[in-house]
């Protein structure tokens, strides 16, 4: 008799086991929720591997599954300008110790398009760099779209400040 307890008692452990490992956790659903309020808002989610740029003392740049959240940049932008205008309309910088700071505030530096925007383009974005939440690593903009990267560890109020800064990028002169 106590042999069927100790097996039925193994046998509910198990399953109970097995539901709580399907579960989310509570940032999973604190993601969830966030994703939710931003795909209503017009925000592109993706999921995707991300190279950063080249810190001091590396030899090559990491790259890792990053999750960014990106507004699309009005059909008409950059039409005119050839090549040329798509290369300076095409950056990304990261808030890491990297060796492309010039122009930068203090703890961003260039992945690529170092050179591209200018003195008042640069300016205006150190502006909109501090209103952005304290875990945003990244931002890219292309002809295509205005991107942050961030680890969503965010309040809705703090994704209404996302979504400022890049409705400001994608309607601005970058």
């Amino acid at each position: 008799m106590d042999t069927q307890w100790i097996i039925i008692i193994l046998v509910c452990l198990s399953l109970v086991g097995s539901v709580a490992w399907v579960m989310p956790t509570p940032l999973q659903r604190a993601q969830a929720k966030i994703r939710h309020l931003a795909m209503a808002k017009g925000f592109q989610i993706k999921v995707g591997k991300l190279q950063g740029p080249r810190e001091q003392g590396e030899i090559a740049p990491e790259s890792h599954l990053a999750t960014s959240y990106g507004l699309p940049r009005p059909k008409d932008t950059l039409r005119g300008g050839g090549m040329a205008s798509l290369k300076k309309a095409t950056w990304e910088i990261f808030k890491t110790g990297g060796l492309n700071t010039k122009g930068l505030p203090q703890g961003w530096c260039w992945n690529r398009g170092e050179g591209s925007l200018s003195a008042a383009q640069l300016s205006q974005l150190e502006i909109l760099l501090g209103q952005l939440p304290s875990d945003v690593y990244a931002l890219a903009i292309t002809p295509i779209m205005a991107q942050i990267y961030w680890y969503e560890k965010a309040t809705p109020q703090e994704l209404d400040d996302v979504e400022k800064v890049l409705q400001e990028l994608v309607a601005g002169s970058f």
